[in-house]
C-alpha cells in the first residue's frame, strides 16, 4: 500500500494560526490543519433546520419529536498556511486536511440529556460533515425558543479523525501486547490518545527497545502505532476535550515494530463552535421559518419503522445518471416469515428519501442495505452494485465508501472562481480500455469510477475571466481535493535571489521593483560587500505573480519585462 502524499506527521510546521503538514515523500501539496469550525453556508444561507415532527392521531406513531441538523464546515487559514510553507518550499501549495470520521456533541449546563448524545458525522469526502440527531419533542420546543431568544447557552464540540503516516524512527522495541494492554488500561478498554503518549513517556522499561530511547519523538510515535494495530476511535466518554480510543483485546505474545518503517496512522483534531448562533442570525434577519418547521406526517403502522436515509454527495455527478438505495430485512420466525425490501431512488439536491419498513410488532429496525449507481462514459453505460451492508436504526447516513464506485470529490474555493474559470479531465484505465470525464469546476462534484479503475488521474486548467492567460495543475493522482488561489505555486508570497555584478568602481548600486499586481514601489541597495539581496512580495492573483524592476536613477528609467518569481534575478550595476 502507498503512502505516497498523505499528511506527514513526521516534522509539523506550526504558524501563529495553526498547523501544516508535509506530504509523505515529499509528493504533491502539503496540508494545513483547520482552526476552526462553523455552520455551512448553502445559497449564503446557514444549512441548519429544526422540524418539529408531529403525527396525525396522536394516538398512533410516530410520537411527537424534533429532528436538528445542520452542515458543518471547518474553517481553514489558507493564506498564512501558504506564507509558512513557501518560507520552507519557495513554489509550496496547500490543500485542506480531510477527515474520515468524527463525532459532535452537544452540551449545556442545563441542556437536555437527549441532546447530549454524541453523533457520528457523516463526512462528505471534503470538508464538510452532516449532523443529525433526533430529540424529544419537548426538547425540539425548547430549542425553538433558543433560536428566538438567547437562553441557552448550547456549545459543541467536534472530535474529527484523519489520515497520515506515523514518524519514522531508527528505532526497533519489542513487547508482550497483554502485558502492555493491562498496564495502559486498568479496569477500562477506553483511553485518551495523550494518556498514552504520557505513559510511553514514563513507562519505557515495560519495552525492549534497539535505539536512542531518548528521542523526543518516541512516545507520541508509539501512541500512533498503538491506535493503528490495537485502538478503535470513540468519542470522549467524558466530554473532556480529549481525543479517545477504544483498544481491542490483546493475547499474551512477543510483537516486534520497526517504527522505522512508514505506518499510516490516526490523529483526533478537537475544535469547539456555538451551533445556535448562525441560526439565531438568520431568525432576526428572516424570522423564525427560515431555520424552524412543524410537519405532521401520516400515522405509521404498529411495526413499522420509518426509516430516514440520506448520502452526503455533491449535487453535481458528471457521468452518474442514478443513485439508489435497497432495505433487506431477513424473516424472523415465527413472526415474520416473509422477508422484508424496500427501495428509494436518491435524487439530488436531498439525496434522501423516507422508507416504510413493514416489521413485527415486537422487531426493532434491523436490515441490510445495499447501493446501485448507473453510471454512463466513453465506453457506455453500466449499472453498478454495491455488497450488503448491516445496519440499525431509523436513521442510515449512507458513506460516499458504501456505493459501488470510487467518488473523487472535487471542490473549488469562491476566491478562486472570482478570478478564473476552471475546467479539469479525470483520466483512468477499466481493463484494456483508456477512460475519460471532462468536467467544469465551479462548485462541488463528484466523479465516479468503477471499482476496477486503475491509474486514476486529474489534469485542471485555470483560465482568467478575461480569457488573456491560462495556468495549469500538471497531472496528479486523483484523488479528493479542493481547487483554490492555494493550488496554484504562482499565488501568494513569493521571494526572489537578486545578485548584482559589480564593475569599475561602482559603490553602490540601487534598484525598484515593483510586484505586477500592485502600485507599490520597493528600493533595494547593493554594494560590493553585499552583492545579494533577497526580495519579497505578495501576488494577490495567479495571473500576475511576477514582478518589475528598474535601475533608481535620474531620468527615470522603463521598467523591466515582467520576471518570473521562480527563477533568480542577475543585474549588472554600471556607472551611469
Amino acid at each position: 500500500m502507498s503512502f505516497q502524499g498523505l499528511p506527514d506527521f513526521q516534522k509539523p510546521l506550526q504558524f501563529e494560526q495553526g498547523w501544516v503538514l508535509y506530504p509523505y515523500e515529499n509528493a504533491g501539496d502539503c496540508f494545513v490543519l483547520p482552526n476552526a469550525i462553523d455552520i455551512g453556508n448553502t445559497n449564503d444561507k446557514p444549512d441548519f433546520s429544526l422540524i418539529l415532527v408531529r403525527g396525525q392521531n396522536p394516538i398512533l406513531p410516530p410520537k411527537p419529536h424534533g429532528l436538528l441538523e445542520f452542515r458543518l464546515q471547518p474553517h481553514y487559514p489558507f493564506t498564512e498556511a501558504l506564507e509558512a510553507i513557501r518560507t520552507k518550499i519557495s513554489d509550496g501549495t496547500i490543500q485542506p486536511v480531510i477527515f474520515r470520521a468524527g463525532f459532535l456533541r452537544l452540551y449545556a449546563d442545563e441542556a437536555p440529556d437527549d441532546l447530549k448524545v454524541p453523533i457520528p458525522l457523516a463526512w462528505n469526502g471534503l470538508t464538510s460533515a452532516r449532523y443529525g440527531l433526533s430529540v424529544s419533542d419537548l426538547t425540539a420546543i425548547e430549542l425553538k425558543g433558543a433560536l428566538m431568544e438567547n437562553i441557552l447557552k448550547l456549545m459543541a464540540r467536534a472530535e474529527m479523525e484523519m489520515v497520515g503516516v506515523a514518524p519514522r524512527l531508527p528505532i526497533r522495541v519489542r513487547f508482550d501486547p497483554a502485558v502492555l494492554s493491562d498496564r495502559l488500561l486498568g479496569n477500562s478498554q477506553q483511553i485518551a490518545c495523550e494518556d498514552i503518549t504520557t505513559f510511553f513517556r514514563d513507562n519505557l522499561n515495560l519495552l525492549e527497545i534497539i535505539g536512542d530511547s531518548s528521542n523526543p519523538q518516541l512516545a507520541e510515535t508509539m501512541t500512533d502505532w498503538v491506535r493503528a494495530h490495537f485502538g478503535t476511535f470513540i468519542s470522549s466518554p467524558n466530554n473532556d476535550g480529549r481525543a479517545y480510543i477504544e483498544l481491542n483485546p490483546v493475547s499474551s505474545g512477543r510483537y516486534e515494530w520497526d517504527l522505522s518503517q512508514p505506518l499510516q496512522a490516526y490523529r483526533t483534531v478537537i475544535l469547539t463552535l456555538d451551533p445556535l448562533a448562525s441560526a439565531r442570525r438568520i431568525v432576526q434577519e428572516q424570522g423564525l421559518s427560515a431555520v424552524f418547521q412543524e410537519a405532521i406526517v401520516p400515522a405509521i403502522p404498529t411495526g413499522s419503522w420509518s426509516i430516514d436515509v440520506s448520502a452526503n454527495l455533491p449535487d453535481r455527478r458528471p457521468g452518474v445518471l442514478s443513485i439508489s438505495v435497497c432495505l433487506k430485512a431477513a424473516p424472523v420466525l415465527p413472526y415474520r416469515p416473509q422477508a422484508r425490501v424496500i427501495s428509494s431512488e436518491l435524487i439530488p439536491p436531498n439525496d434522501s428519501a423516507k422508507l416504510l419498513l413493514r416489521l413485527s410488532p415486537n422487531e426493532q429496525p434491523n436490515y441490510t442495505f445495499s447501493t446501485t449507481v448507473v453510471i454512463q462514459d466513453v465506453n457506455g453505460i453500466q449499472q453498478l452494485n454495491s455488497e450488503d451492508f448491516a445496519h440499525k436504526g431509523d436513521r442510515l447516513y449512507i458513506r460516499p465508501d458504501q456505493f459501488p464506485v470510487n467518488f473523487i470529490m472535487i471542490d473549488i474555493a469562491r476566491s478562486l472562481l472570482s478570478v478564473a474559470k476552471v475546467q479539469g479531465i479525470c483520466r483512468w484505465q477499466d481493463s484494456e480500455k483508456s477512460n475519460a470525464q471532462w468536467f467544469d469546476l465551479d462548485g462541488e462534484l463528484a466523479l465516479a469510477l468503477p471499482k476496477t479503475a486503475t491509474n486514476p488521474t486529474l489534469e485542471l486548467t485555470a483560465q482568467s475571466l478575461d480569457s488573456s492567460q491560462t495556468l495549469k495543475i500538471a497531472p496528479f493522482p486523483a484523488k479528493n481535493c479542493q481547487i483554490g488561489l492555494h493550488s496554484f505555486r504562482e499565488y501568494g508570497a513569493h521571494q526572489v535571489r537578486i545578485e548584482c555584478d559589480f564593475s569599475g568602481d561602482l559603490k553602490v548600486y540601487a534598484i525598484e521593483l515593483i510586484p505586477e499586481d500592485s502600485s507599490e514601489i520597493s528600493v533595494l541597495f547593493f554594494t560590493p560587500a553585499e552583492p545579494v539581496k533577497v526580495w519579497g512580495w505578495f501576488a494577490k492573483s495567479p495571473f500576475k505573480a511576477g514582478y518589475r524592476y528598474r535601475p533608481r536613477h535620474e531620468p527615470t528609467a522603463e521598467w523591466s519585462a515582467v520576471q518570473s518569481p521562480f527563477v533568480p534575478l542577475k543585474i549588472r550595476g554600471d556607472l551611469i
